[in-house]
This record gives C-alpha cells, structure tokens and sequence, in this order.
C-alpha cells in the first residue's frame, strides 16, 4: 500500500482493461488519478475510484485530436498542478488477414496507437523536465518483438512505440524522466477479438498453445507491472521493456 503516495498519474484509456486496471490500483497506492477515455467510462472508473477511498478526476478525451490532448493536460495541471506518471494506453487493435486491411484500418490504429502516444509525451514531458522528474509508461504488446497472424498494422505500430520509448530514454533520462514500456501479452479485455472473447474454446486454444502459466491475464496483471514502473521502486530503471505475457514469448 501507498507505493504511490502524493503522486498524480494521468492513464489514458482508462474506461475499461487494462487502463481502468491500472487506474483502479494506482489509486490503491496512493496516487491521484486522472482517468480518461474517448467515452463516459471514463466517468464510471472515476466513480469506482472514489468509492474506494481514492482520489480521482475524469476527463472525456479523443486521443486522436491533438486539441483535445492538451485539454485534457491542461484539466490535470487545473486539478492537482503537476504530472508525475503517464500512462500511455489508449488503443485499438483490428485483427483480420493483411490484405483484408484498408486504409482506414491503417489510419485508425496508426492515430489512436503511435500518434496518439507521440502527443501525449510532447504536452506532458515539458511539465515532468519542470518537475525535474518523472515516469512515463507506454503500453505496447508482445506485438512488437513476436510475429502475429491477423495484427499487421497493430504490431508494426506496437513495434514503433518500442523503439521510441527506447530512443526517447536516452534523450530525458539527464532531466529525470524515465521512460519504459510494458509488453502484454494475451490479456481478456475488450480488445480481445471477439471470435476469441466469446468463445470459450477458442479462448482455451490460445491459453493452451501460448500460456505457458495455464491461464490468460487480467487487466490486474498488467496493473502491478505498472505500478512497479510508476514508483520509486524503479528508480534505476529506464528504457526497458516489461513483458507480462504468462509466457507467450518463450512459448513461440
């Protein structure tokens, strides 16, 4: 408890797995929370929040309008006047054969999972070298280092917040910004592809051809990945790579 006392996170995404998650247990250790997503769940993770004995705020943002980006900063710096954690984790996944996919899969996921995150960091990192420190969190997926069937442009774009984030460490690292990602694997959200989600043997196919721990994740899992990331427990480190993935990568 209270890892994350007198800290302020602001999660993107937050309306539902593992944004509302990671919302949910940031506020558990003390944190003030910023909550926000393109819909009113926002609103409801909020309320899970305070009626929890947490501190929280929610702010209604498309990720993919720059303006509404630095609204919603603005909004964070009005409530509680610094940023100490981002959490980058806002996304979308289309899953369906390569040449199945058009160009408004490719615009849809490259401005909601790569832009999104690039103007996100450029509003809020100018606050956190102010600050003289900071912990920005980017959730990616094991997307980005392990080829996928049916998540081409997903996992290209994963692939190119990977390195980013990596390049980006260097950069801050002199003002005290840290920046590393968190690579999930096979996690029941609503990004799950529904034929997956709502079958329960494929959901078991998958559990038993990738995860090596018997079981899939939960939002929970990814949560306490974040957590670690977020605190001062991991002041020593910086552009890294958290997989959290029951074992899907050594499984192959």
């Amino acid at each position: 408890m209270n890892r994350l006392e007198g800290k302020v996170a602001l999660i993107t995404g937050a309306g539902s797995g593992i944004g509302r998650g990671t919302a949910l247990m940031f506020a558990k250790e003390g944190a003030k929370v910023i909550v926000t997503s393109r819909s009113k769940n926002c609103e409801e993770t909020e309320k899970m929040i305070r009626e929890a004995g947490g501190d929280a705020h929610h702010f209604i943002c498309n990720v993919r309008n720059k303006d509404e980006i630095e609204a919603l900063v603005k909004f964070a710096m009005e409530k509680y006047g610094r940023i100490d954690i981002l959490v980058n984790n806002a996304g979308v996944l289309v899953h369906k054969p390569f040449l199945e996919h058009n160009d408004d899969d490719l615009a849809t996921i490259y401005e909601t999972n790569f832009r999104a995150y690039i103007w996100t960091m450029q509003a809020i990192i100018p606050i956190m070298i102010k600050q003289g420190k900071g912990s920005i969190i980017n959730v990616a997926s094991i997307s980005a280092v392990k080829p996928e069937t049916n998540a081409y442009y997903y996992g290209a774009f994963k692939a190119g917040m990977y390195k980013l984030t990596k390049d980006m460490a260097r950069e801050f690292s002199p003002q005290g910004i840290r920046l590393n990602l968190i690579l999930p694997g096979p996690i029941q959200t609503n990004l799950t592809p529904k034929e997956i989600r709502e079958n329960p043997a494929a959901l078991q196919k998958v559990i038993d051809e990738v995860c090596l721990v018997g079981r899939a994740g939960y939002p929970d899992d990814i949560a306490y990945g974040a957590v670690y990331l977020a605190s001062d427990e991991s002041t020593f480190v910086t552009g890294t790579a958290l997989v959290i993935d029951g074992g899907a990568c050594v499984a192959g």
